[in-house]
This record gives C-alpha cells, structure tokens and sequence, in this order.
C-alpha cells in the first residue's frame, strides 16, 4: 500500500526520543488502588481548583496543618482531598502536581491518605485540549525538551510552512510545549500519574467529585464510574495514538476537530490510494470510527462527572430529581464539589446543605478569589479561608433569579427602595427600565397594571418563592412616571420565547430547558393561569435560564388545569411534589393573605391536589416546543 502523506513534522519522534533518553521519567507517584470508598475517617480536609496557583495552595495547606513548615506531611491521618483542576491558568501547576505526588507518599506512610480527584484541566491536558495552559506551564518543561530536537521540528515546520514561517511555529509551540506534551503523555511522568486517579471518590459520608453527578452515572457504581472513565480515556488516547502514526492526527490540530479533519484524512488517502491502484487498510477506517465514538463518549461529554454543573447551577427544584436518586445510589448524604466558581467567592452549600460548593477561586490571578478548605469532621462541617485566623460555619447560597448575578434579597431591596430611570418603551403599557441603589444598577421592566392585576403579579411572585422555584424575577408594586403598576427585574440580557422563534435562536447553557419548561407547567396549574404565551416565557440570553411574567388572569376559582395544558398535562417531579404538598392553608395565608383571598387560596389547594394526581416526572422524557 502507498501512503500520501501531507508535508508536516514528527511530534512522535520525539515524544519516543523524550522517552527512550529519561527525558520523561517513570512516574514514582503512588497509584491510584482500587479502593475508592472509605468509612471511619475521624478527620477530612478538601480543598478545590488551585489552577497552578502553587502559593496560595501552600498558605492554605500550612496554615490549616495539612504541612508544617518545611511543607511536609504533618496530617498524620487525616484524610485530604483535592477536588482536581491543578492545571491551566497558572504557570506554577508543575509544581502543584510535584507538591501532591510527594505527600501522597508521606501521607499514606503516615497512616493518613492524599486523594486527588482528577479535574476536567487535567483530563484536557492529558488528552490534548490546551486551550487554556497558561504560557508558564509550557516554559515549566523547558528542561525536559530537547533544544535539538526542537531545532529540527522548526526547520521541518518551515520547510513544510515557507520561508519566514518560524515565528508562527514559536506560537503555535512555544518554548517547553513538547516537554509538556511529553510529559503529560500516557508515557510521562506526569500522564501516568493523572490517569491512575479517581474521577469520584466517597469518604464516610460524602462524595467527592470535581464537577458533580448527572444521569449519564445512573445504575452504576463508584468502581464502575471510574473504571469507566478511565477506560474512556484510555480508549481516545489509544485510537489518538494509531491516527497519529498514520498521519491522520497531525500536531496542531484544533483539539474538537480532530475526528472531523481524521475522517477528512482518511477519505483523501483512501482516493489517492486508489489513484494509484492500492487499497486503503481497513484498520485505519475503523480507528477513525472509533475515534470518533470515543470522541463522543458520554463520560467525557459537558455531562460526564468533572463537567457537569447541575449540581452548582440549576434549578434546586428540577435539579434534586436527578441528584438525589445519586446521592442514594451511592450511598452517601453529601456531595462536595469544585469546578463552578462560587458567586461571592465563598464556600456555599446548596439543596439544604447536601451540596458543598468549594471553588472560591484560589488562583487569585485569575479569578480575584481565595484559597480555602473544607473541614468534615464529627462535629460538622466548616470552612477556613487562607489569611484568616478561624474556620468559620459554612453558609447557604442565596436564591438568584434575575439578573442572576444580584442576590434576590438585593434585587428586592433595589426594587422596592431603589431610584427608577426609564430608558424607553417595551410595549403597550410596558417600560424598559433600570433601578440604581446600594451602587449597583438592576435591569428592570416596569409594567402599568390595575390594581388588581397588580396583586396578581405579587401573588405570583411571593408563591414563586414560597416554593423556591426561582421561576418569577422579583416582582413589587411601584410607580413610575405617575402610573401605578408593578416593577420586575430582568436579567442583563434576555429574550422572549417569541423573539427565540422569530430570531432562530438556539438556546446553550449547562441546564436544560425541559425540566425548566416542566416547572413553568406546574407553576401554571397551581395558580391557575390561563395565559401563558412565546411572550411571557423568557430567558437569560446567556445563561438560558427560564423565567415567566404576566400573572394578571390568575389565581382564578377554576379547580383544573389550564387548557393549554390540558392535552399535555404537566409531569411533575419528586421535589416539585414534596413542595406542592407542604402548601396549606395557612401558609398560603401568610404569604398570599392580603393579595388572594381565601376562596382564591383554597383554589390553589385544589389545583395543587390536580397537579399531584397527574403520573409522576418519568412521563416527562417527551419535548415540548
């Protein structure tokens, strides 16, 4: 068989030669066993995403007793984890990883244990996706690249690229790149040590994951989850591996497009092949194919365990129907995680206090945050920031709804007190505004409404929030420009369900709209409202959260659903139930008193007894529009 090959160079060749010479040493690191479930733990320590922010980790680790002042183990056995994302961003991750794979040595001698569960930047690395190595970690491994062999690729690279084409290789592969492409390799100290660990880990407990569980992880256990994961990297990286040899994988390549521009490859040698009367080896057809399902192998999509934020992001109420059947699954009460910065840059829990937030951002280069540590001992839980003399009781997140990056207690104080500045018409009897108060200025729409439209739209927010749906922005009676009417805000950037469809625009963001669009139908039922339209239904352009307005026609006497929903009733969850179930009568008089009245309230109960009588979430799986 004749291969075509297309003018490049052998990132290879000295990726073997780095391996043959002790360029890349074998990995001493201690491996990851098997074991991936502990119980009796009197002490545990976690901390999250140092992104190469090697001081910071340093100050937190003494101060907190974790190293003593020569930076050795001083834990005795104690059990620390590391919540993954030690690289990108920072020059010193290098560093970072040399600090761990020592005390993990030191720990485990002195009886205690190091986990480090690996970070979706460590899978990247690993895999090849450096989009965000921060130049210092490729100059970290300058002295493990050859000067030679790095002169002979840039001369093949400019005989390849043309004359004058050597300051574009320099940027393209900056000083120390294949070093660090050595060294990350499956054959390089570093790579070793990064695919021997656990991508979920349980301590008594909690779980312990970089980014959190989605229902890509159901029916399987904690071994099985990392068995898999690994076996998901291992396979890409093999098949990655045979498409470089044959050249369908070149250096350089834009990481996503790699199956893409494989399959592209392939197709233009198989056709100068048969130009030439040879025949294209099978083999290499089915590693393509293979690369590519290993491209799209669930567990390392946005959904697999060190990407998905669900449980850091997404609506508590839609969000509990998949973590908690997780959570039992593995049989744990908590899951502490890292991978989503925390709004304040603070330790936060969430879904009432079984979820840990614990990325403060420590690299405060990068994100102008802190270092801190989580304590998980008999006693319970708290935190202790670097620079800062006593831990401290971990605090719950507050509700965010729109803008979602205001804090509704501070979007209601603004609406209610704040100074109004009209910027424009919306619609009929609709303002664009926005409200200035305590030096922030919240987007808002202002609505003129009668009286008694107005109490709707109140009562539709405070039932809202009764339930902790987070669907209505905060909503208060105000007036503007001599019209009495109501004030709501809006998120930075928003559109209407009609503007989506007029516009073709496609919705992203890492929580989907489905179980969104199910609450809106729930909430709907309860409050009787018959009209919902692609005008009230909104979402925050960027972040494609779904909020909901125009509650003016609810809160009728009607004891059943909607007619829009009638054909397709709403499917409600497990959370949404318990929820709905706790409304009575006289809590419903205590939030809603004096905007409905009781025949109105005992018609919500009613309707809440309709919505509970309708089969459960499993119906949920068909889209609607």
């Amino acid at each position: 068989m004749t291969r075509h090959r297309r003018p490049g160079f052998a990132l290879a060749s000295l990726l073997g030669l780095a391996v043959v010479t002790g360029l890349v040493r074998p990995a001493p690191a201690v491996a990851q066993a098997a074991q991936v479930q502990w119980s009796g733990v009197e002490r545990v320590v976690a901390f999250a995403d140092v992104h190469g922010a090697y001081t910071e980790l340093i100050t937190l680790l003494r101060e907190t007793g974790i190293v003593d002042a020569q930076d050795r183990w001083a834990a005795g056995r104690s059990h620390v984890v590391s919540l993954g994302d030690l690289l990108d961003r920072g020059a010193d991750s290098r560093k970072v990883m040399d600090l761990l794979m020592r005390l993990q040595g030191e720990a485990q001698a002195a009886g205690g244990r190091l986990h480090v569960v690996l970070g979706n930047h460590e899978a990247m690395n690993v895999l090849g996706d450096l989009r965000y190595v921060d130049p210092g970690e490729f100059a970290a491994y300058i002295d493990i690249e050859s000067a030679t062999e790095r002169a002979d690729l840039r001369k093949a690279w400019e005989a390849a690229q043309g004359a004058g084409s050597g300051p574009a290789f320099d940027q393209k592969f900056p000083p120390g790149y294949f070093g660090h492409r050595a060294a990350l390799s499956p054959k390089g100290t570093y790579g070793q040590w990064l695919l021997s660990l656990p991508v979920a880990i349980a301590i008594n407990d909690t779980l312990f994951m970089h980014a959190g569980p989605s229902n890509v992880l159901r029916g399987m256990s904690l071994q099985q989850v990392n068995l898999r994961y690994r076996t998901a990297l291992t396979e890409y990286l093999g098949l990655a591996d045979r498409l470089e040899q044959a050249r369908l994988l070149q250096p350089g390549d834009a990481f996503h497009a790699r199956p893409q521009l494989a399959k592209e490859r392939l197709a233009a040698m198989t056709t100068a092949t048969s130009t030439n009367g040879g025949t294209t080896d099978g083999a290499l057809t089915d590693a393509v194919q293979r690369f590519q399902a290993a491209d799209d192998d669930a567990l390392l999509s946005p959904d697999g365990p060190n990407w998905y934020r669900g449980a850091a992001l997404c609506n508590e109420v839609a969000e509990a129907d998949v973590l908690h059947p997780l959570l039992l699954q593995f049989g744990v009460a908590r899951l502490v995680v890292g991978h989503t910065p925390t709004r304040d840059l603070r330790a936060v829990t969430r879904f009432d206090g079984r979820v840990v937030k614990l990325d403060a951002g420590m690299n405060r280069a990068a994100y102008k945050g802190r270092a801190v540590a989580l304590f998980l001992q008999p006693s319970g839980l708290s935190v202790r920031y670097a620079g800062e003399p006593d831990a401290v009781p971990l605090q719950p997140e507050g509700l965010f709804v729109a803008p979602n990056e205001i804090d509704d207690a501070g979007v209601l104080a603004a609406l209610s007190d704040g100074e109004v500045t009209v910027a424009g018409p919306r619609g009929p009897n609709e303002l664009n505004v926005s409200v200035s108060h305590a030096g922030k200025r919240i987007p808002a729409v202002f609505q003129a409404r009668t009286a008694d439209a107005a109490r709707n739209e109140v009562a539709a927010y405070r039932l809202d929030r009764q339930l902790g749906l987070g669907l209505v922005p905060v909503t208060v009676e105000r007036e503007v420009q001599g019209q009495r009417g109501v004030l709501q805000g809006r998120p930075l950037k928003w559109v209407t369900q009609t503007e989506v469809q007029q516009q073709q625009l496609r919705g992203g963001g890492w929580c989907g709209a489905e179980p969104q669009f199910q609450l809106v139908y729930a909430f709907d039922t309860l409050i009787g409202n018959e009209s919902r339209t692609p005008e009230s239904l909104l979402f925050d352009s960027s972040t494609w959260f779904v909020y909901v307005t125009a509650h003016d026609r609810a809160f009728g006497s009607t004891k059943s659903l909607p007619a829009y929903l009638k054909a397709r009733p709403p499917a409600p969850g497990a959370e949404l139930r318990r929820r709905a179930t706790a409304l009575n009568e006289d809590n419903l008089a205590t939030s809603l008193g004096e905007l409905v009245d009781a025949k109105g309230r005992k018609a919500i109960l009613q309707r809440r007894d309709a919505l509970l009588a309708l089969p459960a979430a499993a119906s949920a799986a068909a889209k609607r529009p």
